[in-house]
C-alpha cells in the first residue's frame, strides 16, 4: 500500500503569528511532530511507500523524516503549485498513485486513532473517504471520481479528524491527548507510571515536585522548590528555575523559565508567552526567558579579573612542562590541530586535538597535565578571544554551528561545565551550555576550573571525557 500526503501551506498560515520559524507539519503535539502521527498511523496500516507533496519547501521535512527507514517505509518528496487542489496533485502524481492501493492524507489535521486497536489486516475493500474528505482510501486502479455518497466513511464510527486552525485548538488538542488519550499513541519518553512521560537526562532535586499527567523531554532540569504539573508538556533542553510553578502549560525546546514565576495555561516559545485561552502574545525581555539573557552578565568585570589572574597562574605553572614535554611531542605529530568555533559569529581558531593525543601513551600523559589547554589559556591572556572558563569550545561542524546559533550567548572557554562533569554525550551538549549560562558566576567558574583539572589528573582524558558518561550533572 502507498500513501500520498498533501501538506498545504495555506492551511497553516495562522502559525506564523506564534511560531514564525517553525515548519507547520513539525508543530509538536505532546512533544511529537504533527506529521509523525500520520506516519505512525499509515505505518500501522501496512504502507510501504509514502510521498509528501508540499506547496512550500520540503527541506525541513526531509531533514527530520529522511528516507523513512525509521518508520519501515520509503519516503520521497515532491512540490506542488500553491493553487493546486487535491485533484490536481493526484493527477500530477498519477503514476505513483495508480500502482497500488492508496491512502490520501489531505491537509493539516489530526486523525484520532488508537494504535493498539489498529491492525494491518484492516479491511479496505472499497474506495471510501471521511466526511471532510481529508482522509481517503482508494483501491488499486480506482480514482477520485469513484467517490460518492455510497462509499463515505462515518467519522463517528471509525475515524475522526480534528482541525488545528488556531492556537486555541492546538492547545486543547495537546491537553486532551496528554490527559485522556496518552495511551492511544506512541509518545516520546519513558512511561513507568500512569500519565507520566519522562525523557533521558532529566534532573531534579528532592524539593522539586511533578504532578501527573505530565510529559518532560530530554535534558531537562528543575531547580529547587519548583512545581511542574499537572497537565504540563515540557520540551527538550528546558530549565525551570527556583520557586517557579508551571501548570496546564506547554514549554517548547531550549527554554529557560526564570525564578519565582507562575505559568498557568500558557504556551512558551522562545521569547513569546502565549495565552492559551485567547491567543494573546507577550514578548518577554531580559531575565525571564533564556532566549533573552543579556550577554553582559557573562563578562562582568569581577568575573573577568578572576579569570585573568587564574590564567596567569596556570601559564606560570605550565610554561616549563609545555616547553620540555609538549613542544617535542608536537614535532613528531602531524595534523594535531583542529578548528574550534570561538564566537557567536562562527569564527574559528585552531587548537590541539585531544582525541588525537589520546591515541598514544605520551599524548595521554600530556592530557593528564592539561598541557593541550596551554595554547587556549595563552589566548585568553594575549588576544582575549576566549575565556579561561566558559562555554565549551566546539569543533567546526554543521551540528555545532547550529548549537551555537541556538544559544542566547556563546562565550567559549578553555575549560567548560560539560568537561567538569564527564559529559561528552552529543545529545546533551546544548543542555550543558544552557546550564552554564544559567549559573554563570565567578564562584562557579572557579569550581568548574578545579574540577576539570582534578578530573584530568586523576582519571585522564580517555576515561573522564571520551568514554565517561553521567546522567545527572550538578554544579
Amino acid at each position: 500500500m502507498r500513501c500520498l500526503i498533501y501538506a498545504r501551506n495555506k492551511d497553516t498560515l495562522w502559525l506564523q503569528d506564534y511560531f514564525p520559524d517553525l515548519e507547520a507539519y513539525l508543530l509538536k503535539i505532546v512533544n511529537k511532530p504533527l506529521l509523525e502521527y500520520a506516519l505512525d498511523f499509515v505505518s500501522l496500516l501496512g504502507v510501504s511507500e509514502l510521498r509528501i507533496v508540499s506547496d512550500n519547501s520540503t527541506k525541513a521535512l526531509e531533514s527530520y523524516f529522511g528516507d523513512g527507514s525509521k518508520w519501515g517505509m520509503k519516503i520521497d518528496y515532491a512540490l506542488a503549485h500553491p493553487d493546486d487542489g487535491l485533484k490536481s496533485v493526484y493527477l500530477k502524481n498519477i503514476t505513483y498513485c495508480k500502482q497500488d492501493d492508496l491512502l490520501i492524507w489531505n491537509g493539516c489535521f489530526f486523525l484520532q486513532y488508537d494504535h493498539k486497536q489498529i491492525e494491518c489486516s484492516t479491511e479496505f475493500q472499497n474506495s471510501f473517504y471521511t466526511k471532510d474528505k481529508r482522509f481517503i482510501f482508494l483501491a488499486k486502479d480506482s480514482s477520485l471520481s469513484n467517490l460518492g455518497p455510497d462509499n463515505m466513511l462515518s467519522d463517528a464510527t471509525c475515524l475522526t479528524t480534528h482541525n488545528i486552525d488556531s492556537i486555541v485548538s492546538y492547545y486543547r488538542l495537546s491537553m486532551a491527548i496528554l490527559k485522556n488519550y496518552n495511551k492511544e499513541y506512541v509518545l516520546p519518553g519513558y512511561s513507568g507510571e500512569k500519565d507520566i512521560f519522562l525523557g533521558y537526562n532529566f534532573v531534579f532535586p528532592h524539593s522539586a515536585e511533578i504532578h501527573t499527567p505530565i510529559m518532560i523531554g530530554n535534558n531537562c532540569r528543575l531547580q529547587k522548590n519548583t512545581l511542574v504539573g499537572p497537565n504540563s508538556i515540557i520540551g527538550n533542553n528546558v530549565i525551570v528555575d527556583e520557586n517557579s510553578y508551571v501548570k496546564d502549560s506547554i514549554i517548547y525546546d531550549y527554554t529557560y523559565i526564570g525564578r519565582d514565576l507562575d505559568l498557568d495555561r500558557k504556551i512558551v516559545y522562545k521569547g513569546n508567552l502565549i495565552n492559551a485561552d485567547n491567543g494573546e502574545v507577550i514578548h518577554i525581555k531580559d531575565k525571564v526567558l533564556v532566549a533573552k539573557v543579556d550577554s553582559g552578565i557573562t563578562v562582568s568585570l569581577f568575573n573577568r579579573t578572576i579569570q585573568y589572574l587564574l590564567a596567569l597562574l596556570l601559564i606560570l605553572l605550565q610554561l616549563i612542562p609545555w616547553l620540555l614535554l609538549f613542544l617535542p611531542y608536537r614535532m613528531f605529530m602531524r595534523k594535531l590541530d583542529c578548528e574550534r568555533l570561538i564566537n557567536k559569529h562562527l569564527k574559528t581558531c585552531k587548537f590541539s586535538n585531544p582525541d588525537i593525543m589520546a591515541k598514544s601513551w605520551w599524548g595521554r600523559f600530556l592530557l593528564r597535565l592539561s598541557l593541550d589547554k596551554f595554547e587556549m589559556i595563552f589566548v585568553t591572556i594575549y588576544k582575549k578571544r576566549i575565556y579561561l572558563v566558559g562555554n565549551r569550545l566546539l569543533t567546526n561542524t554543521v551540528k555545532h554551528r547550529k548549537i551555537i546559533l541556538d544559544l542566547p550567548v556563546y562565550n567559549p572557554g578553555a575549560f567548560s561545565l560539560a568537561e567538569s562533569v564527564k559529559a561528552d554525550e552529543s545529545n546533551a551538549e546544548l543542555f550543558y551550555e544552557l546550564e552554564y549560562i544559567n549559573w554563570i558566576s565567578a564562584h562557579h567558574n572557579v569550581k568548574i576550573l578545579f574540577r576539570c583539572l582534578s578530573r584530568r589528573m586523576i582519571y585522564g582524558y580517555t576515561t573522564a571525557e571520551r568514554t565517561g558518561r553521567r546522567k545527572n550533572a550538578t554544579i
